[in-house]
Parts: structure tokens; C-alpha cells; sequence
């Protein structure tokens, strides 16, 4: 294998320098750097026939270790084999011509191979520590060796040359054993440094090993949140975030306080950031974040405080109290900060000396009615009402009016009704002292009326309102005399209680005093408020509820009267005016609509009438056009449709059809040969075996 390298060597020498023959003395190598042991030829070109002998520095070679030869009368070589450190030196080619003598010298460096050995290639390190990292590399003759830092020259007083690295830091230094010190080492060093060694004034000769430095740094712990203090609510998020540094990268562990649910808890990839949603107030606390790696922990705390709206709790929410009693009720809040409490009257206004118990005695009628019991912190304010019901206060201000056969009760002034809005009025009525008492119950919204009475006759009257729970103390009684039978009163329509449905109309109607003498009927009345309108009337039954109106005119302003009837004669009018709004439109076709359709439909028809019978028998106006539009071709490609091809018969399976006459064929524009003839709808045949006339061309008929 090495002769066969020789020999490669030596025929590339000889090509690459034939064309030097009248050149001066030249040596040729491949290499001037020899690695012990290796093998190296140096060719010698004399240029022309001359004597040549081989020198190191100016000895003659000593061909026991090294071989040279001949190569041919301007050539000679030198092997030098398995060479060593002593083979360093000048060789020199000599060269006697006939006329005189030249040579040629050139320098051969031999060298031992760089060598890093067991240098480390990894280093870990404590921070703040001065450190060394060594590189060992064996070569000969003399290694140099330079430390470099991301591609940067660390110079022998410390200094890093290079974008990043100032000048003067004096941190890094190399030693004369050429190893690398750091001093006080920081995170910042963590990474790769270089060791470069090469032979001694042999840029050339060189090796690179990369070596790792790694930084260890204990853990710190910062916990950082935008806000210490929230309120408590479902829309309520916090984030707290755990600043941690460390190498190796640390480990997070959260540890939230002992009153919260860390179910809850959304923590990121890391753990470093932690999310509590819908914040509660067992969420309050202190939240320690831990971080841990191999040389050790560090925490931080982080107290979260929580504030709570205040929740109210009352020991009753509704009392029934008689008058003259007493009323106790307490009030319970919890929430952070502790909240004060305050109670509010009906009115809206604190009730002074009360604070969580609200105590009432010797209960009067005003005093009923709601109070409520406001809770505040900086969270927010809860009130919660409490609902304290006594009996209404006994009517003072009426009057009581009598009527043929009643009696009718006004009040002057609302009456107090003791926490509880007054559901009914109890009257009561009878004719002597020594009487019992007849009564009644009405609802409050009716009118306060007594009927059926006696005509011109005394009678004592009172009257009390009812709430929910008590019925109030009785009025005063007041004395009033009937009058005599006459004419029912006007019944009684509230406007309110109309109701409209499209273009009806209906409103309830009541009778109070019929006047002593049961109604016989309602008669109603209405028309429209426009000049010249005439009333249109309706009779409705004595015992009628409710008047019904219907196909009322849209968008119209109407009047109604209504009477009640007794055999004495009629009341007055009660009068009401009402509006019928514009009808709301839905959508129709209308009359136009369904005439457009119709339209539309006939058209559509006509049209495939039309083109069924200009496809089956060329007629119709679709024909018309096509003909008008397209000219002589519509006409031939019909011809090659029913088979007329130069006048020629078309015969089927050998029998002749008739089916039916074709018209003789006009000529146009001159022509007689029957090329541009057409066919048009008036003379086509309308039958399908309809005999061709008597005068008929036979060279025009097609046959199937």
C-alpha cells in the first residue's frame, strides 16, 4: 500500500513539472511537515543531465536510514522513512553540470502529533468559586496552547478579546502551565471554552478540544403578584408568580395555606406561575413557593388577603305582630373585614341605637311595614329586609252616602296598613241599636258599596280594613236614610281594563245602584267621531259582564255610551272613548298578485305549446324566430333531420311508408335546384298521413 502511495506521489511529480526542464534546480515535496514516523519523498529536478547528490544540513544523507535513487539523468529522489525528531532540517540537492554547479534547499519540520490525553472535556462548578480548568497536551518539539471563549482570544492577563467580553475583567486568566483560572466564576461563564494547542512557530500544526463549564447555582426565590389584597367573587382571578433562578434548573413546589382548595389551582409548564380562578375566601393566606435543585432550596412567602361582601343572616324575615306587643329581631354578618350593621326603617332612614338587634315595643300601626339590616366592609354592603306586619289603622276620613237601596263609602285619606297592603274592606251595617250587625267583605279594588237596602229607611254603618293577618278597628258609625226607588245609577267602565283584538273591542261593566229595582237591560251605543256618523245601538241581558264590539273600522276613533235600564227608566250615559289602531299588515298577493301568477302560468304554457309544435310539425312562433334569426341552415339541418337528402327516399328494412307529404320546395333568391329552400309552418302538413296534392313533385316526397 505505501509503494503503491509512493508511486502515485512520484508520477504526479513528474507531470506536474515535464514542462520544467530548462528550469534551475527545483526540489518538489508534498509536505514540509513530517509527523514522526511517517514517510516522505522529496524529488529533485536538475533540469538537464547533470551529477545529483543529496545533503542534510550540509552532511551527506545517510542511506542506511533513508533511500535515494536515480530517477533518471535530471531527476533524483530522497525517501525519507519512518523519520524522527532528529530528521528535522535543511535538505539540500546538489547538481554538477558540465559547466558548473547548482543546488536547491529546503526545510523539513519533523513533529510528534498533538496529543490532548485524558484532558477533561466537562466541568461543573460551584458559583463565586475561583476555579481551573486544565488542558494537558503532549507534542513535540514545544506546544503552545491559547484558550479561547465563544470564538474569542482569553489573553495571559485575563482579558477576553471580542464583542461582549470588556477589556480588563481580570476574571479569566491563564497560567503558565497553561491552564485556565476563573476567578470568583459566575452564571455568565457557563458554556464552552476552547483549548487550542499547536506546534511552536507551527501556526499549521494545531488540535481544538472544547470543554464544557457548567455553573451550578444554588436556587432564589422572588414571588411577584400584581395585587395582595382582592375581593371574593366568581369573576375574581390572581395570579401569583414564582421568580425562580438556579442551575440546574430547579424544581417548583407550591404550598397554598391549609383553608383553601388547591384542586382549583392552574399552574403553568413549569410551575412557576399559579392561577387561583373565582377567588373564595378560604383562599386567603400565605402561599410559599419552594425551589429546589441538587444544591439545595430556597422559598419565598406570599400573603394573599381576601375580602368578603358581607352575607346577612336575620333571625326572622317576617313577623305578624298584634299591636301593643313587642318586636325583637337580630342580625347576623359575616364577611372580611368584619362588617358593621346598621338597621334601616321603611323609610330608608337609620334607626339610632340599634345595631345587630332591632327591638320595638308597645307596637303601634305605623310602626308596621319593612326594615332593613345593611352589613358593610370595603367589600361591599348586603341588606336583607325584614317584613314587620301589624293590623291597619282604623278609618277616620270618609263620608258615607246613601242611595235608593245602598250606601256608598269614600275615603278621604289612604289608610296605614300596617306593613301589609289592605286586601279587602269589612262593612257593616243594621237598623237599630239593639241590632246585630250584618256585614260584607270587598276587595279592596272594588268600590266600598252596600246594596239591597231597604229603601227610605235608617241605618248605622261602620266599616274596618283587612291586611293579610289582622282586620283593623272599626270606623265610627254614621247613621245615613235611603232614598226612594228611582232610575239606576250610570253603570261604571274603567278605560284600563278595555282590551283591543284586531278590530274588537271589549271593556267590563258593572252596576253599582240599580235604584232600587233590579236593571231590566244595558243598552250600548257607538259610533265613529267623524262628522255625520250615526250611533249604532245594541241591547245587551240585565246580567252582562262585559260588552263585546266587533268589526270595528281600522285606524278610527270611536265614542260608546252605555245605559242601564230599571222599570223607573234610565240611568245616564257612562261614556268612554276607545281607538282602533292600524291593522297590522300581513303578507297577501292580493288581487294583483294572484292575476300576476295567472299570467305567469299562461305564459309558461303557451310557450311549450309552442315549442312542442315547432319541434313535431315546424310551426308556431319559436319556429318563426328561429327561422328569421338562423335563416337557410335551420332549414337544412330540419331536411337531414326527416331524412330529405338530394331529394333521395329513405327506405326502412326494404318497405316504403308514407308519412305524410312535404310541400314543394320554393326557390329563393333565384335558385330552382332546391338548395336553400326552407319549409314554413303554413305549409307544412298538420297530419301525419295526410296525402300529398294531386300536382305534387314525386322527386319532393320522403318516405320511412
Amino acid at each position: 500500500m505505501a509503494a503503491s502511495l509512493f508511486r502515485l506521489r512520484l508520477f504526479a511529480l513528474f507531470f506536474l513539472y515535464s514542462g520544467l526542464a530548462d528550469a534551475k534546480v527545483n526540489i518538489i515535496t508534498s509536505d514540509v511537515d513530517i509527523k514522526v514516523g511517517n514517510e516522505q519523498l522529496l524529488l529533485c529536478k536538475a533540469g538537464k543531465e547533470a551529477d545529483i547528490n543529496w545533503q542534510k544540513d550540509g552532511e551527506d544523507i545517510e542511506e542506511d536510514r533513508h533511500v535515494v535513487e536515480k530517477v533518471d539523468e535530471t531527476s533524483s529522489k530522497l525517501i525519507l522513512k519512518n523519520v524522527d525528531l532528529t530528521d528535522s532540517g535543511t535538505y539540500t540537492c546538489h547538481c554538477d553540470y558540465e559547466t558548473h554547479v547548482d543546488d536547491s534547499s529546503i526545510k523539513i519540520y519533523v513533529y510528534e502529533d498533538l496529543n490532548f490525553g485524558e484532558t477533561k472535556t466537562y466541568h461543573e462548578f460551584l458559583v463565586n468559586q475561583t476555579v481551573h480548568v486544565p488542558c494537558v497536551v503532549t507534542g513535540k518539539p514545544d506546544v503552545e496552547i491559547n484558550w479561547y471563549r465563544d470564538g474569542h482570544l482569553v489573553s495571559n492577563d485575563g482579558r477576553t478579546f471580542g464583542t461582549g467580553y470588556p477589556c480588563g475583567s481580570g476574571h479569566l486568566t491563564v497560567l503558565p502551565n497553561r491552564n485556565l483560572q476563573i476567578t470568583n466564576i459566575r452564571k455568565s461563564d457557563h458554556g464552552t471554552f476552547t483549548c487550542v494547542a499547536n506546534i511552536k512557530d507551527r501556526s499549521a500544526i494545531k488540535k481544538e478540544l472544547d470543554i464544557s463549564v457548567v455553573v451550578n447555582v444554588p436556587p432564589t426565590v422572588m414571588i411577584r403578584s400584581e395585587q395582595t389584597n382582592v375581593h371574593a367573587g366568581p369573576d375574581i382571578n390572581v395570579t401569583i408568580i414564582c421568580l425562580v433562578s438556579g442551575n440546574p434548573k430547579p424544581t417548583i413546589i407550591w404550598t397554598p395555606p391549609s383553608t383553601s382548595d388547591s384542586s382549583r389551582y392552574i399552574y403553568n409548564s413549569d410551575k412557576s406561575e399559579l392561577i387561583i380562578p373565582a377567588v373564595a375566601r378560604s383562599d386567603f393566606g400565605e402561599y410559599v413557593c419552594t425551589a429546589s435543585n441538587k444544591l439545595g432550596e430556597d422559598s419565598a412567602a406570599f400573603i394573599l388577603d381576601v375580602s368578603e361582601r358581607p352575607s346577612v343572616i336575620l333571625s326572622q324575615e317576617e313577623m305578624a305582630v298584634q299591636l301593643g306587643k313587642s318586636v325583637s329581631v337580630s342580625c347576623n354578618a359575616t364577611g372580611h373585614p368584619s362588617p358593621t350593621i346598621e338597621w334601616l326603617n321603611h323609610e330608608g332612614k337609620k334607626i339610632e341605637g340599634s345595631d345587630s338587634e332591632l327591638n320595638i315595643k308597645n307596637l303601634k300601626t305605623t310602626d308596621g311595614g319593612v326594615y332593613s339590616c345593611k352589613a358593610n366592609n370595603k367589600a361591599g354592603s348586603t341588606t336583607k329586609d325584614f317584613k314587620l306586619i301589624t293590623s291597619p289603622a282604623v278609618p277616620v276620613y270618609f263620608t258615607v252616602s246613601p242611595g235608593p237601596t245602598s250606601a256608598y263609602i269614600d275615603l278621604h285619606a289612604p289608610l296605614v296598613d300596617g306593613g301589609s297592603p289592605i286586601s279587602k274592606f269589612v262593612i257593616q251595617w243594621r237598623k237599630q241599636p239593639q241590632d246585630e250587625w250584618s256585614q260584607i267583605a270587598i276587595p279592596s279594588s272594588d268600590p266600598l258599596v252596600v246594596t239591597s237596602l231597604a229603601p227610605y229607611t235608617e241605618y248605622y254603618v261602620r266599616f274596618a280594613a283587612k291586611n293579610k293577618h289582622f282586620i283593623g278597628g272599626l270606623s265610627a258609625e254614621k247613621k245615613i236614610r235611603t232614598q226612594a226607588r228611582r232610575e239606576p245609577d250610570r253603570p261604571v267602565l274603567s278605560s284600563t281594563d278595555g282590551k283591543l283584538e284586531g278590530n274588537s273591542y271589549s271593556i267590563p261593566i258593572k252596576q253599582l245602584d240599580d235604584g232600587g229595582q233590579p236593571i231590566q237591560h244595558f243598552l250600548v251605543r257607538y259610533r265613529m267621531e267623524k262628522e255625520g256618523e250615526n250611533w249604532i245601538e245594541k241591547e245587551m241581558p240585565a246580567n252582562s259582564t262585559k260588552i263585546q264590539l266587533q268589526d270595528l273600522q281600522y285606524n278610527s276613533d270611536y265614542q260608546m255610551e252605555v245605559f242601564a235600564f230599571n222599570i223607573n227608566g234610565s240611568s245616564g250615559p257612562a261614556k268612554l272613548n276607545f281607538t282602533i289602531p292600524q291593522a297590522v299588515s300581513k303578507p297577501s298577493l292580493g288581487k294583483g298578485g294572484v292575476a300576476g301568477i295567472v299570467i305567469v302560468v299562461f305564459l309558461v304554457l303557451l310557450v311549450a305549446v309552442d315549442a312542442f309544435c315547432c319541434y313535431t310539425n315546424h310551426c308556431g312562433l319559436l319556429n318563426f324566430l328561429a327561422r328569421k334569426l338562423f335563416g337557410h341552415k335551420m332549414s337544412e339541418a330540419k331536411s337531414l333531420e326527416e331524412g330529405v337528402i338530394n331529394n333521395a327516399a329513405v327506405d326502412m328494412n326494404g318497405l316504403e311508408k308514407p308519412r305524410g307529404s312535404i310541400p314543394k320546395l320554393q326557390a329563393q333568391k333565384g335558385e330552382t335546384n332546391g338548395v336553400h329552400s326552407e319549409v314554413t309552418c303554413d305549409k307544412a302538413p298538420l297530419t301525419k298521413f295526410e296525402k300529398p296534392p294531386a300536382n305534387g313533385d314525386s322527386s319532393n316526397e320522403a318516405r320511412l
